[in-house]
């Protein structure tokens, strides 16, 4: 039975998630002139909060009798692509990124029309672009290259 592997599974995350929002408590405080929203404390025990109540209901949910399905090989290159964009950030910075992944992750998952590829990931880099640095005024990762030829 499952069970005790799931359960395993639970306390593991859920030790993580405790360990990390007691970590939040050495975060600097933000002064109250820049604070808006969620702080930077805040925000990252609503996760920890989150993630604490999804351990307790897979420690308290019963196990199936049936093995999970495996994992199809799609799934496995999704995450390679996921583990690959931080390093190509980090070099191109993160809106090439963003543009090289989201037209890998199309062809990974099996759409074939170049056209729609290249324009949906366009489309929706533009989007974050828009968002992001012209109405939030936000600054992304420029990457290695980036802050080599455009600072």
């Amino acid at each position: 039975m499952r069970a005790q592997p799931d359960r395993l599974c639970a306390a593991a995350v859920a030790a993580v998630a405790i360990a990390a929002f007691a970590a939040t408590y050495g975060f600097d405080e933000v002064p109250p002139g820049l604070a808006q929203g969620l702080g930077a404390a805040e925000f990252p025990r609503l996760v920890c909060l989150v993630l604490l109540g999804l351990a307790v209901l897979l420690a308290l949910n019963p196990a199936s009798r049936k093995p999970p399905p495996r994992v199809p090989a799609a799934g496995w290159g999704t995450m390679g692509l996921a583990i690959g964009f931080l390093p190509l950030m980090m070099v191109v910075g993160m809106l090439p990124a963003m543009l090289v992944f989201l037209i890998a992750l199309g062809w990974l998952w099996g759409e074939r029309r170049r056209g729609l590829l290249l324009g949906s990931a366009v489309g929706l880099v533009a989007g974050i672009w828009l968002v992001f640095v012209r109405l939030f005024a936000l600054s992304l990762p420029g990457g290695w290259l980036g802050d080599r030829f455009f600072s």
